[in-house]
């Protein structure tokens, strides 16, 4: 792909050019120097760690014809255009919207925000859509999919310039609707800066993420941020059953629609029958099965049949195929072993999302099932939730098994104190401890019976285990099924 720099540069706050050679052409952009190639624009950022500014000179060596920086105390090259701006984050955003034809001008794009279902409503939109014939991408923290093909993603939110990348590879397949996970980092870090929402999801707020943005009121400011900034031709669809569903919509300009279980909405749905299976439910009196699990996935199945109505599709057909959407990868995902143990592994990494699997676990597991948790706490990451979760398992569950999750750079013995920081009316035996993540799973299988139900959370869809910074294979359901089919032979 080729683009004059002044055809990329439009719309971008320039303070001062220097070299001014906007009739060359950009053949690609960058944020990171070693991934640079011939007649790109290297974009220099500050970061929480390295300043993107130190590697204008190997960015250059490497080819980079143009650079996007905040400030000029580096040597100047004459063959070398030099854009300051005042932040090059929001410059990323409108020059990789500019160099791959504004995506979003093209493509109906809804983003799904809030701190649990983000991916399960993208991925039901996305297969519902897929159903319907209707031709979209996903962008998820489960990687980018362009109707059946998959790429994968480093980070939940993809960087901005792949972003568009991927759009525009997709309107070029034919893809009218484009479907978004949008994370508070994503917002706060202006990584969708330059792109057009048609829509915005939320689906709940609540603990997590604090040890980046230190308090609640701050997390909650950001998720409004996405809605302040929808356009008046846009929608916010909104969970009316969060206690702050009304907080995340008061300066919004979209049009606001509600959906929910208990509160008087837009969109509502009725429960008819919870079970292992799935759950019968009537939308609009309509009756459907879906082997979707939980009142959580019942939430976000209404967001999707909601999301596809105010997109213009017919009831009929939404209600015709929403019945086939497939429980997600890591999202309540079950395996009965030979010998009828249960294993679920599920994403819940923070207090709620735990509680509204334990909730799903009470309705749907009979009293003479054993339940055994496998928890952890990602390390270098909010400290606060560790008790909380720590004491939900610890009184929810017959036999709690604290273990690492993703420890990174943090000692486990601290992780482990964390977590059992915590005072309790319930005594019961001691919590197992197993720093290695394997050995807690093994020794979960050796103590359940027919029956019983083992509870793999914090992971879900995870293929790594992240430790001293280096990422480890590592899939909980995958080394429970082969544990499993050793202990049974």
């Amino acid at each position: 792909m080729k683009k004059l720099l002044k055809d990329v540069l439009k719309k971008v706050h320039v303070l001062k050019m220097i070299g001014k050679n906007t009739s060359q052409f950009i053949e690609g952009i960058a944020m990171d120097s070693r991934i640079v190639e011939s007649n790109m624009i290297f974009v220099a950022r500050k970061g929480k760690i390295t300043d993107g500014h130190q590697f204008i000179i190997d960015a250059i060596q490497k080819g980079a014809n143009t650079i996007i920086c905040e400030r000029s105390s580096f040597p100047i090259y004459k063959h070398i255009t030099y854009v300051l701006v005042p932040n090059s984050i929001e410059a990323l955003g409108i020059v990789s919207s500019n160099f791959y034809d504004d995506p979003t001008k093209k493509i109906k794009l809804i983003g799904i925000t809030g701190t649990n279902g983000k991916t399960s409503v993208a991925t039901i939109l996305h297969q519902l859509f897929s159903k319907m014939g209707e031709k979209n991408i996903l962008i998820s923290t489960i990687g980018i999919k362009i109707l059946s093909k998959k790429y994968s993603t480093t980070h939940t939110t993809p960087n901005i310039i792949d972003i568009n990348k991927y759009l525009n590879i997709s309107i070029q397949k034919g893809c009218k609707y484009a479907f978004m996970e949008v994370t508070s980092h994503g917002i706060h870090q202006k990584r969708i800066t330059g792109l057009l929402f048609r829509g915005g999801v939320f689906t709940n707020i609540t603990h997590d993420h604090l040890d980046y943005h230190r308090s609640f009121d701050r997390y909650l400011s950001i998720k409004k941020l996405f809605f302040e900034n929808l356009s008046e031709k846009a929608f916010a669809l909104i969970n009316s059953d969060d206690e702050n569903s009304h907080k995340i919509i008061k300066k919004t300009l979209a049009k606001t629609y509600f959906y929910g279980i208990k509160k008087n909405a837009n969109f509502k749905i009725q429960i008819l029958k919870e079970n292992i299976d799935g759950n019968l439910l009537l939308i609009d009196g309509h009756k459907i099965f879906t082997h979707l699990i939980g009142r959580f996935n019942i939430y976000n199945l209404l967001a999707g049949y909601a999301t596809a109505i105010l997109l213009g599709k017919k009831k009929d057909d939404i209600l015709k195929n929403i019945k086939y959407v497939k429980p997600i990868k890591g999202r309540f995902e079950q395996f009965i072993s030979n010998s009828g143990i249960h294993i679920i592994v599920d994403y819940a990494h923070n207090p709620d999302g735990l509680k509204s699997i334990f909730n799903t676990l009470k309705i749907i597991k009979k009293n003479d099932e054993k339940l055994i948790c496998i928890i952890g706490c990602g390390g270098n990451r909010d400290i606060k939730k560790r008790s909380l979760m720590g004491k939900i398992v610890y009184e929810t569950c017959d036999i709690p098994i604290f273990t690492s999750d993703n420890p990174r750079n943090e000692d486990m013995n601290k992780i482990f104190n964390d977590m059992k920081n915590f005072r309790s009316y319930i005594k019961k035996k001691s919590i197992l401890t197993f720093v290695k993540r394997k050995e807690a799973i093994q020794a979960a299988i050796r103590i359940a019976k027919k029956k019983d139900v083992i509870l793999i959370a914090g992971k879900g869809h995870e293929t790594f285990q992240e430790i001293k910074g280096i990422r480890y294979s590592f899939n909980d359901m995958k080394i429970a099924q082969d544990l499993l089919k050793t202990y049974e032979k």
